[in-house]
């Protein structure tokens, strides 16, 4: 039998980071200011992987230029 791998349900800072194709600190000061929830099932923090969709969807579409 064949199984399908499964999606990660959590990403470590530098995954989510590299999935988001931004840098661990845009993924830290998101953190910081409350844009991403760090879960800790153990010492080190991880983000859900529907929340760091969330928060990308939650971003403008658009760059915004003055």
């Amino acid at each position: 039998m064949v199984r399908a791998a499964l999606a990660p349900v959590s990403l470590t800072y530098a995954d989510a980071a590299e999935a988001a194709g931004v840098s661990v600190d845009i993924i830290r000061r998101a953190v910081h200011a409350g844009d991403l929830i760090a879960h800790f099932p153990t010492s080190r923090p991880v983000i859900l992987a529907d929340d760091l969709k969330a928060w990308i969807a939650a971003t403008p579409t658009a760059r915004v230029t003055s």
